[in-house]
């Protein structure tokens, strides 16, 4: 239907916020994920948008796992923050303690393929009425709808975007799906960098807050002793991130670790 179709605006749109996205320096990756989810929710019109890292780290998953190997690696909220980085940290326990996320589920059903999703397409009436998160969280804080697409980066790397509407809002449409679909698909090697700046998939261990902001300052030509300036931090502090940075990325020094972003893969 013709409703359904993004019309030449919002391909417009698409097409400035993805030249945007790639011109993004690679130190600056958490400016750009912010000013992503900020442009998303203008185009999409959504209150507030969630990014989420999932990851399955080993091929051989136990037939008894709902959720097909695959578990939240890392997180981030567009407002309010601080606040609902913990609400979400605490949903998150629940979920590795065994509480069962239907739509986690469904999502992780899907997993290896780039889709974008409307709550309808995703949950059935049945599970709306009786899944926790739905009444737990999203009623707690009158989320009215969710719109929730995801990327397959790699066979054990997705990176996922969330958009919510309050309780007196109109539900997500079509359109507004099909626009995010179109965003996934172009918005590619953003999403990988942006997942290298966490350290997930191609590190060996994702990385502290703290080794993040080293990091992003190693992919700058500032040496280690202006970086410990511009963090507040000593000299042996930074070169100690630095070595358990490379360490992690599996690369032998600075060189390495930038050789990462520029080969694309």
């Amino acid at each position: 239907m013709r409703n359904e179709i993004p019309n030449q605006a919002d391909l417009r749109r698409l097409a400035a916020l993805w030249q945007e996205l790639a011109d993004a320096p690679a130190a600056e990756m958490e400016a750009a994920l912010r000013h992503c989810l900020l442009r998303l929710c203008s185009h999409i019109g959504a209150r507030n948008a969630i990014w989420v890292a999932a990851h399955c780290p080993s091929p051989t998953v136990a037939p008894e796992d709902p959720y097909r190997g695959w578990r939240i690696q890392d997180f981030e909220y567009l407002h309010d923050g601080a606040r609902l980085m913990a609400y979400g940290k605490e949903v998150v326990a629940r979920i590795e303690a065994g509480a069962i996320d239907v739509s986690a589920i469904a999502s992780a059903a899907r997993a290896g393929t780039t889709r974008s999703l409307l709550r309808a397409e995703l949950l059935d009436e049945e599970s709306r009425r009786t899944d926790w998160v739905v009444h737990d969280v999203l009623a707690s804080e009158r989320i009215g709808d969710r719109l929730e697409g995801a990327h397959a980066l790699t066979p054990t790397c997705e990176s996922h975007f969330i958009f919510e509407r309050g309780a007196e809002e109109r539900p997500f449409t079509p359109r507004e799906r099909n626009l995010l679909y179109l965003f996934l698909l172009g918005s590619r090697g953003f999403q990988r960098e942006l997942l290298l700046a966490r350290g997930i998939g191609d590190a060996r261990d994702p990385l502290s807050l703290r080794e993040r902001e080293v990091l992003q300052l190693l992919l700058t030509d500032q040496t280690e002793k202006e970086i410990a300036q511009r963090l507040g931090i000593g000299y042996r502090t930074v070169h100690q991130h630095a070595q358990a940075i490379y360490a992690k990325f599996g690369v032998r020094g600075r060189v390495g670790l930038m050789a990462k972003w520029l080969r694309g893969g």
